[in-house]
């Protein structure tokens, strides 16, 4: 049986890494880091533009331009996650406004502020861009803590929230009739794994830190594993999902994979190693199961995560498998194509994971805008944006009115380097369409009706 190795790994494991990487700004002017103790001020503001031209066409002083805030985490552990995604944004608008300047006369005006990845930042920022700037349209930071407090504050302001986060309670447990998503939610990753890894083989075990992070990681594997006929070889009930738990901080892990590489019985034969990790250490897991035989003795996968991520912590796991959201090489259609020769024609580096989170969000607001004719009142743009089905670099995206899921493809992939120069380190196995992972509708409280109604 080829070799599939699955590891689950919250955002926190890559926020070292992350770190480090070198993805060139999205304008020459930068969000400035604000020194130890200013968060809670107001966050610096930038201003992007649109579209490719230098400046957009001036528009009679009679006629208020469309203002978006997007809010960015430039000065936290995410900053490049969100220099990705300001730049996907950018070139989205260029795309979408196809070498236009306004929509229905209206100009378009973005304002870019700064979150810090700190809720109470954010919240700051938030009502800035509401109350001061005026925005007609709020875009939520990946930051997930951020992207709640600030989308209910865009609900109280009757103004749309798109979000970037992966967190599946915008569009769940916080849901409002004015939150979107332009990202895809962690629930479609699960969906995409159990399914790919439940074709693999039948027998599981799971690897997982033993913290909250790594607790609910293993709780949702397991519970798609499940679903779908798994079998766990051992701990195989609801509260200890099959797993076997890992102090975070422990060295010494050849111990705990014995029973993968000797198992006592035929039953005990897992044909799926599931490392549900969250936190630091993730190096030194692959490292030590590849030293003890791990990945001879069974398939193995994980999340794929950003270019930066996979070329400092993925040495020791080359072969592995996994699901993307998105890696520039696999896509295969003319969107795709024209984002990756402008982002390479711009900073001579391929577009990177959130950037399509970026270039999606773009879109969806230029589509919408265009169906109201340049209305961007909240209850002109929810219905328009309930209605969207368009082509975006990752093919089909549809928004599933009942609960503003994405509906979007994901990708299953297998690590074949980490030291191409072009970060071409995936190989791609297969496509998950979006209706093969759509996501249950987990609306609460007086919203649960939309499920059933839509």
């Amino acid at each position: 049986m080829n070799q599939i190795k699955l590891l689950l790994i919250s955002a926190i494991i890559w926020i070292g890494a992350a770190a480090c990487a070198t993805t060139p700004p999205v304008a020459p002017t930068r969000v400035e880091t604000p020194p130890p103790g200013a968060l809670a001020t107001p966050a610096a503001t930038k201003t992007l533009e649109p579209t490719a031209t230098p400046t957009l066409t001036p528009m009679p002083t009679e006629i208020k331009p469309i203002k978006i805030g997007l809010l960015s985490d430039q000065s936290s552990a995410l900053r490049d996650y969100a220099t990705m995604l300001e730049n996907g944004f950018t070139f989205g608008f260029e795309y979408a406004m196809e070498g236009k300047s306004s929509i229905a006369g209206r100009a378009l005006q973005i304002i870019v502020k700064d979150s810090a990845g700190k809720t109470d930042a954010g919240v700051q920022a938030a009502r800035d861009l509401l109350e001061k700037d005026q925005v007609d349209i709020l875009i939520a930071p990946p930051s997930a803590s951020v992207a709640f407090a600030v989308s209910d504050l865009a609900r109280q302001a009757n103004k749309i929230v798109i979000h970037t986060t992966a967190s599946p309670d915008v569009t769940g447990k916080y849901f409002h009739p004015y939150a979107f998503r332009a990202a895809r939610a962690t629930t479609q990753d699960t969906l995409a794994m159990a399914l790919a890894l439940t074709r693999a083989g039948k027998s599981f075990i799971q690897i997982a830190s033993d913290n909250p992070a790594g607790q609910s990681a293993a709780a949702s594997f397991y519970g798609a594993i499940k679903a779908r006929g798994g079998r766990f070889v051992v701990n195989d009930t609801p509260d200890k999902f099959g797993a076997t738990f890992i102090p975070a901080q422990a060295r010494d892990l050849p111990p705990y994979f014995q029973i993968i590489v000797q198992p006592p019985l035929p039953e005990f034969k897992a044909d799926v190693v599931i490392v549900s990790w969250a936190g630091a250490g993730f190096v030194n897991v692959y490292e030590q199961m590849r030293q003890v035989g791990v990945f001879k003795a069974a398939t193995v996968a994980a999340l794929i995560p950003d270019h930066q991520a996979i070329k400092v912590g993925f040495a020791s796991a080359v072969g592995l498998v996994g699901v993307t959201n998105y890696q520039y090489a696999l896509p295969q259609n003319k969107v795709n194509d024209w984002l990756v020769e402008r982002h390479k024609a711009k900073f001579a580096a391929p577009p990177d994971v959130y950037a399509e989170t970026g270039f999606t969000a773009a879109q969806m607001i230029v589509a919408a805008l265009n169906a109201t004719n340049g209305d961007p009142r909240a209850d002109a743009l929810a219905p328009a944006l309930e209605k969207l089905s368009f082509d975006g670099v990752k093919g089909n995206y549809a928004v599933r009115a009942s609960d503003h899921a994405l509906l979007q493809t994901m990708y299953f992939a297998q690590v074949t380097n980490t030291n191409d120069a072009t970060f071409k380190f995936l190989a791609r196995l297969s496509e998950f369409k979006p209706d093969d992972i759509a996501p249950p509708c987990a609306l609460e409280g007086d919203y649960k009706t939309r499920c059933a109604a839509r």
